[in-house]
C-alpha cells in the first residue's frame, strides 16, 4: 500500500442551484475552515453582480476573471471552495481543482435546479433562467458538463434534501478522505 496524502481543499463544484453557496458556508462553519466563494471573489473585483458581468463584459471577460481565481484559490490550503457552476468546463480550472484537492459534485435533476433557481432570491438576475425555455437550457448545459463535473471524486444527490442534509453528507465524505 501507498501512502495516500490528505487533499488540501475541499472544492464543491455543481450546477447553478444545486446548494454550493448554502452548503460550503454551512460545511466551513462546522469545520472551521474559511470559505472561499469565487462567484463572490468576481463580484467584489467587478464591484457588480455576475449576470451584470455577463451582460456588460460578456462571459470570455467573466471566464477569464474566474479562471484567475480558481487557480489562486486552489494553491492555498484548509478552505472550503465554491465554485461557479460553469468553472469546471475549463481545463485549467479543473487541472487547478484536481491538484491535490477533495472536489464534491453537488447534484440535482434538471426540475429541481429549475425549481430551485426560480424561488431563489435574485431569480430575475440569474442568466440561467434567461430565454424561452430554461428548463431545455438547463437540460442541454447538464449534459455539456458532464465530462467537467466528471472531475469530482464524490457526488452528493441533493434531490429532496436540505442543506442540513446535504451538509452532513458532504462532512461523511470528508471523514472518509481523512480531513477530519
Amino acid at each position: 500500500m501507498g501512502c495516500r496524502s490528505v487533499p488540501a481543499n475541499l472544492i464543491l463544484i455543481g450546477f447553478s442551484g444545486t446548494g454550493k453557496s448554502a452548503v460550503s458556508r454551512l460545511v466551513a462553519e462546522r469545520i472551521g475552515w474559511p470559505l472561499v466563494d469565487t462567484d463572490r471573489l468576481i463580484i467584489e473585483q467587478f464591484g457588480k453582480s455576475v449576470a451584470a458581468v455577463f451582460q456588460d463584459e460578456g462571459e470570455a471577460v467573466f471566464r477569464a476573471a474566474e479562471r484567475n481565481i480558481v487557480v489562486r484559490v486552489c494553491e492555498g490550503r484548509r478552505q472550503v471552495i465554491s465554485v461557479g457552476g460553469g468553472a469546471p468546463v475549463d481545463l485549467e480550472n479543473r487541472s487547478s481543482m484536481k491538484d491535490g484537492n477533495l472536489v464534491v459534485q453537488l447534484a440535482a435533476s434538471p426540475e429541481t435546479i429549475y425549481q430551485r433557481l426560480r424561488t431563489s432570491p435574485g431569480a430575475e438576475d440569474r442568466p440561467m433562467l434567461a430565454g424561452s425555455d430554461p428548463l431545455e437550457r438547463i437540460r442541454r448545459l447538464l449534459v455539456e458538463r458532464n465530462e467537467a463535473y466528471g472531475i469530482a471524486d464524490v457526488v452528493v444527490d441533493t434531490e429532496g434534501k436540505t442543506p442540513f442534509e446535504v451538509t452532513d453528507a458532504v462532512l461523511d465524505v470528508l471523514k472518509r478522505q481523512g480531513l477530519l
